[in-house]
C-alpha cells in the first residue's frame, strides 16, 4: 500500500519531467575522460534504491551521460592505439573495457524505466477508476487493479534484473577468458619481436664476422706479398 502510495505521488510530475533525462549529455575532456569509471554511478544506485520519479528520471539522465562519455573514451582510446606497434591488442582493450561499462549500466536503467513504467500504469488505472467511479456516482479509487497490476510489474521487473545479472556474470567470466587470451597473444607477439630482434643482431654479427675474416685474408695476402717482393729483392 505504500509503495502505491508513494507511486500515486510521484505520477504527478511523471508527464512534466519524463523527458528531463533525454536533454544533450556533457561530455568530459580527453584528461577526464582517460581516468572516467560507470562504478560511481552504479554505486549510487544498487538494486532496489529507484522509488521516486526524481529518482528514475536522474538515473536515466545519468545514463544516458555516462554511455557519452564511454564513446567518447572509446573513440579517445582508438586514436591512441592507432600509432602503437600492438594496435590490435589495444584495440582489443579499449573494445573490452567499453563493453564491460555499457552492460555495467543496464541494471540501473532496467530499474529506472520500470519504475516509470509502473508509475504510468498505476496512474493510469487511478484515472480508469476516477472515470468509472464518476459514471457510477460512487467515488471509488480501483486499488485492488492497482496492486495487482504494481504486483506483475514488480515480478518482471526482478525477472529482467536476474537476466542481466546472468548475462553480466556470463560477460564477466567471457571477459576474463578474452583478457587472457589477449595477453598470451600479447606475449607471443613481444616473444616474436624479441626473436626477430635477436635474428637481426646475429646476422649483424655474422656480417661483422665475416668481414673482419676478410680483412685479415686480406692483411695476410698483403702480408706475404710484401714478404716475396723483399726476397725478391734479395735475390737481386
Amino acid at each position: 500500500m505504500n509503495l502505491i502510495l508513494k507511486i500515486f505521488a510521484a505520477s504527478a510530475i511523471l508527464l512534466s519531467s519524463q523527458f528531463s533525462w533525454a536533454q544533450t549529455p556533457v561530455v568530459l575532456d580527453d584528461a577526464a575522460l582517460q581516468a572516467y569509471s560507470v562504478q560511481e554511478l552504479v554505486s549510487q544506485y544498487p538494486a532496489g534504491s529507484i522509488q521516486s520519479q526524481e529518482a528514475a528520471s536522474s538515473a536515466l539522465q545519468m545514463v544516458t551521460a555516462a554511455r557519452a562519455n564511454i564513446e567518447a573514451r572509446y573513440k579517445m582510446d582508438q586514436r591512441v592505439c592507432y600509432p602503437k606497434f600492438f594496435t590490435t591488442s589495444c584495440l582489443n582493450k579499449a573494445t573490452e573495457h567499453r563493453r564491460v561499462d555499457l552492460l555495467s549500466l543496464k541494471p540501473v536503467e532496467i530499474e529506472a524505466n520500470a519504475y516509470i513504467r509502473q508509475a504510468r500504469v498505476v496512474e493510469r488505472d487511478r484515472r480508469l477508476a476516477e472515470k468509472a467511479a464518476e459514471s457510477a456516482g460512487t467515488p471509488i479509487l480501483n486499488e485492488a487493479s492497482s496492486e495487482s497490476k504494481a504486483a506483475i510489474d514488480a515480478q518482471n521487473l526482478d525477472s529482467e534484473k536476474n537476466n542481466v545479472s546472468k548475462e553480466v556474470e556470463r560477460k564477466a567470466r567471457a571477459d576474463a577468458r578474452a583478457k587472457k587470451n589477449a595477453e598470451y597473444a600479447e606475449r607471443q607477439q613481444n616473444l616474436k619481436a624479441n626473436e626477430a630482434v635477436e635474428e637481426q643482431k646475429r646476422a649483424e654479427n655474422i656480417k661483422k664476422y665475416e668481414e673482419k675474416v676478410k680483412a685479415s685474408e686480406a692483411r695476410q695476402k698483403e702480408i706475404q706479398q710484401k714478404k716475396a717482393e723483399k726476397e725478391r729483392l734479395k735475390e737481386n
